[in-house]
């Protein structure tokens, strides 16, 4: 039996995961094998596109203990399906409009990061010799840069679809801006992740909207404070 381990998994290839598998189900024109490893993965889900495996979508066992705990562990299937609806969308999905700010960055980051996965590439990232020597040597075989994904890849066409998806997304993201109730969703959202709450301040969650305060309307403003202040004093 195979001790699996994460650099192991990743690397199965579609025919394995097929072969493995103990339920098969296409998820948003992802096929998404559900197999169970034994040891400390248990459980999981693996994600191919295409083909190619995108790993980076992957969910295991490992990380939901206190579920299998709470729930035993056939609730893992649910929760894998729900998530993977969640995270994972269609080409048809990422042309279509936007409702929330949640939306917004769960498609973001489907589009930077699990899309291109689904073809070959190489990445602009790469620490040393060794990796410099590689990059090299593959590069000719990869002539196009991708600004979405940061990449280079062997199609033109990849990445004029990567840039088409993305500028509908801005374009959907900057008209929802323009709606209040977005607005305020988008900033109670950043005020958490920046923990706002015992901060106090709100500049470093307005920051990673592109805003600044005192750019924003007096609506808008009073928004932004009402927002800090609900949340401090939850907090407390």
């Amino acid at each position: 039996m195979t001790n699996w381990n994460i650099t192991s998994i990743e690397n199965i290839t579609h025919e394995e995961a097929e072969k493995n598998a103990l339920e098969t189900m296409k998820i948003k024109d992802h096929d998404c094998f559900f197999v169970d490893f034994g040891g400390a993965f248990g459980y999981s889900v693996l994600v191919f596109r295409n083909g190619k495996h995108i790993h980076y979508a992957n969910d295991y066992e490992l990380h939901h203990g206190y579920l299998v705990e709470e729930q035993r562990k056939e609730a893992l299937r649910q929760y894998y399906i729900d998530t993977m609806n969640n995270i994972l969308f269609t080409d048809a999905e990422l042309l279509q409009g936007i409702n929330s700010y949640d939306e917004y960055k769960r498609k973001y980051h489907f589009l930077r990061n699990y899309w291109i996965m689904q073809f070959d590439r190489l990445s602009i990232f790469g620490i040393g010799d060794k990796a410099q020597r590689e990059f090299d040597e593959t590069k000719p075989n990869f002539p196009f840069y991708n600004p979405v994904s940061l990449c280079y890849v062997a199609d033109v066409e990849i990445v004029e679809k990567s840039k088409i998806f993305l500028e509908h997304l801005e374009n959907a993201y900057a008209e929802l801006k323009t709606d209040d109730e977005a607005f305020r969703d988008m900033v109670s959202h950043e005020l958490a992740n920046h923990e706002a709450c015992i901060t106090c301040d709100y500049r470093d969650a307005l920051g990673a909207l592109g805003m600044v305060f005192e750019e924003l309307t007096e609506a808008r403003q009073h928004i932004v404070i009402n927002e800090l202040n609900r949340q401090i004093q939850e907090y407390c």
